[in-house]
């Protein structure tokens, strides 16, 4: 199977760079402020625990990658010749005892290469289609699209907030929030309606303009130390109160599984994947550490959400300017792929919900003409688009007019969505992963009739390290409880309010 990257393959040191900012994205603004207020030792247990849940299921998705790219190599009658004759092969130089040689088993891992070689982009929703039942498939894009559309109310919220304390300082009128929401959605709505891909400059740009304002952060937190002196007496070392958003605040800070596809495929060399996304992990808990580590020192509990209201321009001059409008330059980018995204998965879920209706009994189809279809399909898209773009921005509202601080924001929605995405996605996937390709392999070499030995059954060169089906009910049984506890959490502070 020729490789099909969707854009230039680069090497795993720049694959390791993209892993690292994609992990390091908004919410790096919200989570100094949930750490300090989870405590020292929680916020750091927290922080260490859900990296590595994160890693143990980023290689859950990497196992599934490789899985459908096997079982869609497998559809194909030359990938499958290739594969059969040289597993055949490898068989027939077994030891009389059935213990394999030296050569054939440089040959079955030359089978195996081949066969589980990650060489085509297969997104989530194509995954989710090649392993789940339709059930499962409407579970998943109802995860996904409610991340989405969380990840769009804080972005609005984010900009619009930045714009109001940079325009207006610490005491706008009470109608300025909404102005600048307003602003922002007229300027981001057409750019909604089109398809299109964010230009490799922009990416660069926004990458750069990140870490820059991030290790300036970490840099001005530590002047501030070195000349105010501590300011962490009042910071807990415990605090369980801050269980729901510290949980959600930590998920949120490591998602990248939704677009390790784009990442990981156009890697020019996958033979130390692991290793490198293990290095990126690595790298974004140091920078995390050091930004709570120095933050809660200088600031204390007094540390602000977005962290960027920390360094105002009163104090900190131009460079407070650059802070402040941080959120804007790099969230405002993203808002129109972030509602793009959504109103695709919207659609998707659409479909699905359609189809599934179209089969229930009683349903009556009326025929139409091609151009009906089309004008069908031009009304849905307004639809969609409008669906993906104003709900989000009316919830941005109410989350202003509440007093509900951006951590909050992101505490619901990493504790909910973003934690069905980061664990339960990635862990029921590559079980079923695992479930369907013996299944369709099997079936396979039952319609083999020159199969003279039994084969055994390939070995994924991708799976993951923590590859007993243990690890897949830990993940599973942690993220539940999670979510019953956060929703207990939840419910119990707004009865008790």
């Amino acid at each position: 199977m020729e490789e099909n990257n969707h854009g230039s393959q680069y090497s795993p040191t720049v694959a390791c760079i993209y892993v690292f900012n994609l992990v390091v994205g908004t919410g790096i603004l919200a989570l100094p402020s949930v750490l300090v207020t989870g405590g020292w030792f929680l916020g750091g247990l927290f922080l260490v625990l859900v990296s590595f849940c994160s890693f143990v299921t980023v290689t859950f998705m990497l196992e599934a990658m490789a899985t459908a790219n096997a079982l869609i190599r497998l559809e194909n009658k030359n990938g499958i010749e290739e594969h059969t004759l040289l597993a055949i092969e490898a068989s027939e130089m077994l030891l009389e005892d059935g213990t394999p040689n030296d050569e054939s088993h440089a040959l079955q891992q030359q089978s195996d290469r081949q066969l589980f070689q990650i060489a085509k982009r297969t997104e989530l929703g194509e995954m989710a289609g090649l392993f789940f039942n339709q059930w499962g498939i409407i579970f998943f894009y109802t995860a996904l699209i409610l991340y989405l559309f969380g990840d769009s109310v804080i972005y609005s919220t984010m900009v619009a907030r930045s714009l109001v304390g940079f325009f207006s300082g610490p005491t706008p009128a009470p109608w300025t929030f909404d102005m600048y929401l307003v602003l922002f959605v007229v300027f981001s709505v057409p750019l909604c309606f089109f398809d299109f891909q964010k230009t490799k400059l922009l990416q660069i740009m926004t990458m750069a303009i990140r870490n820059i304002c991030l290790y300036t952060m970490i840099i001005l937190a530590i002047v501030t130390l070195a000349k105010s002196g501590r300011h962490d007496k009042e910071v807990p070392h415990f605090n369980v109160l801050a269980l729901p958003n510290l949980f959600g605040g930590t998920v949120y800070s490591f998602m990248c599984h939704h677009s390790l596809p784009s990442i990981v495929t156009p890697m020019r060399d996958k033979s130390q994947v692991l290793r490198i996304l293990g290095m990126a992990f690595m790298s974004v808990i140091v920078v995390y550490l050091f930004l709570f580590i120095s933050c809660g020192l200088a600031f204390g509990t007094g540390v602000l959400d977005p962290i960027t209201f920390n360094f105002p321009p009163q104090q900190y001059g131009i460079i407070g300017d650059v802070l402040f409008l941080f959120p804007v330059f790099t969230l405002s980018s993203n808002f129109p792929m972030l509602s793009i995204t959504l109103r695709n998965n919207l659609d998707t879920l659409f479909q699905l919900l359609l189809r599934k209706a179209r089969n229930a009994p009683h349903f009556e189809t009326v025929a139409r003409s091609p151009q009906q279809v089309a004008r069908a399909a031009g009304r849905r898209r307004i639809l969609l688009t409008l669906l993906a773009v104003l709900p989000p921005t009316f919830f941005s509202y109410i989350a202003e007019h509440s007093n509900m601080s951006v951590d909050e924001l992101v505490g619901i929605t990493g504790a909910f969505a973003g934690c069905a995405v980061m664990f339960i996605i990635p862990a029921t996937m590559v079980y079923c992963s695992r479930k369907v390709f013996a299944k369709v392999y099997m079936d396979m070499l039952d319609e083999k009739k020159t199969v003279l030995k039994p084969l055994p059954l390939p070995k994924n060169v991708h799976a993951s390290p923590f590859s007993g089906q243990c690890w897949v009910f830990v993940i599973l049984i942690w993220a539940v409880l999670a979510i019953l506890f956060n929703a207990f959490e939840n419910w119990t502070n707004h009865s008790t309010q």
